[in-house]
């Protein structure tokens, strides 16, 4: 079931508050976890099942984990869970990736190839594993007691805002919140206002840029020029930031309406100066996920080995940031999809972390904040490609494209018939949204709050929430217009 469905917005969410919110405390999580069930089922009855499997997988794992009775008992127990989720995960993501290979492989020798019928993957089972995985490893570090409560915990793991992109919030920072949901009419308002936001991000900026994007990205390679396939590659990187962040602001949005405080995925991503910056400004509930749960482990573990071996000095900063940042983004690029492109695309993100940290940085902070600017623009610009193209084969032919190694003879005029008032007004408003200018007029606006002047500070209160109204019921009303003409489309994010 989409956010952007008309049967999501006019009875699903509607009807799931109502019992919610004039149900009694102690029914308000079942209410929440059936409704999570129902919604995800919407998808598929199957994904269902391998759903509650994880559920019910996790809920055993951590009360063994609690139960131990020494420290190798609990890793023991710990890692059990831990193999049972990641296989799960390889079982339903990657089993058709692997063979695939293993075909390619035989092929070379002429052996029989593996045949087997195509595995469908489950929507969001990438976040709701880690989801799981949080919940397991606070578990063993002892941050929190194990979950005795099924539904307590089978809500943490399937809560329908974030099940099937994220936010990835930690178990000890949001079960609380599941336990005892606290909410007000602020809060419920503000929801709704985010919620609104993401909705017409959605719908009026994402959806435009994909049908251009689509269209381009789907052209034989002989028949673009440079012109066009730069201007493809600038749409995609518009189309999956507004994509992904929409979501995570109906997620939010939605969250906030049931008394809970998600955490902020996105902090203007595309203002970075670096791509160290960009990570903690882009899919930030990740970053950290990655950052805590794998890199620094990682890299905990590799300077104890060179403790041990002598190897420790000044410049062994290096040898234990290198292989910590490379197989953290090479995992980051594989739990996105299970091709070579999203391995690919970690893997570029990876080695220019390395580069930023061993003296790219340096030379970047003497740069111009444009020259700062620049650089990550064309980065991302480039790394997208990758994360876009369903072949390597596809993604070099395109960078070819783009950098006059093929195709058509360059030409401005191929990007025209592409350029229609709508898509105008998407690029317009995604690269002033990409920036802090919307923010910033907001913030103009509430700082006569404050003002000496009674009349001043009337006025500003009263433009602010009367334009707050207006502006909710303007793209409420857009959104259904656009989904009721059929111009919807899936957010990018299910497909991992």
């Amino acid at each position: 079931m989409l956010f952007t469905s008309l049967i999501f917005l006019f009875l699903f969410l509607p009807v799931t508050l109502l019992f919610y919110f004039i149900a009694s405390e102690k029914f308000k999580a079942p209410i929440l976890f059936l409704a999570s069930l129902i919604f995800y089922a919407w998808g598929g009855f199957s994904y269902t099942s391998v759903l509650i499997g994880s559920i019910l997988i996790n809920y055993v794992s951590g009360i063994l984990i609690g139960r131990a009775r020494s420290i190798r008992s609990r890793k023991n127990w710990f890692v059990a869970g831990i193999v049972m989720n990641i296989l799960l995960l390889v079982i339903f993501k990657y089993t058709n990736f692997l063979v695939d290979n293993v075909n390619v492989f035989t092929s070379l020798f002429q052996w029989d190839e593996l045949v087997m019928n195509a595995i469908i993957l489950p929507l969001g089972i990438s976040f709701y594993t880690f989801k799981a995985i949080s919940y397991l490893i606070s578990v063993k570090r002892q941050e929190v007691e194990a979950q005795r409560n099924f539904i307590q915990l089978g809500l943490y793991i399937s809560l329908f805002p974030q099940l099937l992109a994220g936010p990835i919030d930690r178990y000890r920072t949001l079960a609380p919140q599941l336990a005892n949901p606290a909410p007000t009419v602020e809060l419920f308002a503000s929801g709704i206002r985010r919620f609104s936001l993401g909705l017409a991000k959605k719908l009026i900026i994402a959806n435009a840029l994909a049908t251009a994007t689509t269209e381009i990205f789907g052209l034989p390679f002989l028949q673009m020029d440079a012109s066009l396939a730069w201007f493809g590659a600038i749409c995609y990187m518009l189309q999956i930031y507004f994509d992904f962040s929409a979501y995570t602001d109906m997620a939010i949005g939605l969250g906030r309406m049931f008394g809970f405080r998600f955490m902020e995925n996105f902090d203007f991503p595309y203002i970075s100066k670096s791509v160290h910056e960009f990570w903690r400004r882009w899919h930030i509930s990740l970053s950290f996920w990655l950052r805590d749960y794998l890199f620094l482990p990682i890299a905990y573990s590799t300077s104890r080995k060179l403790v041990k071996k002598r190897y420790f000095n000044i410049k062994s900063d290096y040898l234990i940031y290198l292989p910590a940042a490379l197989i953290t983004f090479i995992i980051c690029g594989i739990w996105h999809g299970a091709a070579w492109t999203f391995l690919i695309w970690g893997l570029i993100h990876g080695l220019f972390l390395v580069f930023e940290r061993i003296g790219l940085s340096r030379f970047l902070k003497r740069s111009s904040s444009i020259v700062q600017h620049l650089y990550m623009l064309i980065f991302l610009l480039f790394s997208w490609i990758f994360f876009r193209a369903d072949t390597l084969a596809e993604a070099f032919s395109y960078i070819g494209v783009m950098v006059g190694g093929g195709g058509l003879p360059f030409s401005l005029s191929k990007a025209l018939p592409y350029l229609d008032y709508q898509l105008i007004t998407a690029l317009v408003l995604s690269v002033v949204g990409s920036t802090k200018l919307f923010d910033h007029g907001i913030r103009v606006i509430k700082s006569g709050y404050g003002s000496r002047t009674l009349v001043i500070r009337n006025v500003s209160i009263h433009v602010f929430e009367i334009g707050s109204i207006l502006f909710v019921l303007g793209i409420m009303f857009l959104s259904v217009l656009f989904i009721v003409s059929e111009t919807n489309s899936p957010f990018i994010y299910f497909n991992f």
